[in-house]
């Protein structure tokens, strides 16, 4: 959508595409000035939660944990109050919605293969996708509806478990970048749409359905940050979250996390363009 290099990207992209559109059927809190804005504005006193272990079955790789560790050591030191939280649902939960979509999948790619003049099969499908269509054509019809009570309930949980804190603080992805191709794959066709959902975090496949595809689902704004770096020179990205509807906080807070680690000057050793 939009490459941002800085904090200053991102504050300036939130200022042309936010804000409410004609139809929509609701409106949340809107900015009190525009983000760039927020840039020279204090950010004052936060109440930080640190999420120091997976939100699931697996271990945090040990560079995630420091990674994780050395940003809640700077957000000490800048005077915020720091203190590790739960994870804020359980597991079997998130999967349930990420595999209940009922036949919104399947019909949404019947529409595309009609309009693109295709047919759907293992030609025009990776494997993985093609089980989650079959699933979702498969759905039962009261699905939808079930879906949307889940989601609810989710919701609801997710926004008391976190409502102590200003922002959190999470790694985005549990392990360092992995190679192309791993166990949990979407080319991979013995991998089931549990097994992807359930495990594919772990193997960094499928990692919005951990930390980041949480706040997909409750509306939390959130930033990922490439605050640190593994030893074999790839970023690692620290995600910040805010309260509903309060990306002026996280425009502050991350102005705040680039100063101190700014990161700009980095590359990898291994990248496009370098022979």
């Amino acid at each position: 959508f939009v490459v941002c290099r800085t904090v200053r990207d991102m504050a300036a992209a939130l200022d042309v595409f936010s804000g409410p559109h004609p139809g929509d059927p609701f409106i949340i809190v809107q900015p009190s000035r525009p983000y760039v804005d927020e840039l020279s504005r204090p950010t004052g006193t936060l109440r930080v939660g640190v999420a120091r272990t997976y939100w699931g079955a697996f271990d945090l790789d040990p560079e995630i944990l420091q990674a994780v560790e050395k940003t809640a050591a700077l957000l000490e030191e800048m005077g915020h109050e720091v203190r590790e939280m739960d994870p804020p649902y359980e597991p079997a939960e998130k999967t349930k919605i990420a595999l209940g979509g009922g036949t919104r999948f399947a019909n949404s790619l019947d529409a595309a293969a009609r309009a693109m003049g295709r047919t759907i099969n293992s030609d025009t499908l990776e494997p993985f996708n093609l089980k989650v269509y079959e699933r979702s054509r498969n759905a039962p019809p009261d699905s939808i509806a079930t879906q949307l009570e889940d989601i609810r309930k989710f919701r609801f949980r997710v926004g008391v478990a976190i409502d102590p804190f200003d922002i959190l603080m999470t790694p985005t992805m549990p392990m360092v970048a992995p190679p192309h191709g791993g166990i949990y794959c979407t080319t991979n066709p013995n991998v089931t749409p549990e097994e992807y959902s359930d495990a594919g975090a772990a193997d960094g496949a499928a990692a919005t359905h951990g930390y980041m595809g949480v706040f997909n689902i409750t509306g939390h704004p959130s930033v990922s940050l490439p605050l640190a770096q593994s030893a074999t020179g790839l970023p690692i990205g620290l995600q910040i979250v805010g309260r509903f509807g309060d990306e002026a906080t996280l425009v502050r807070i991350s102005r705040d996390l680039e100063e101190a680690c700014p990161w700009r000057h980095r590359q990898p050793s291994v990248r496009a363009g370098r022979s």
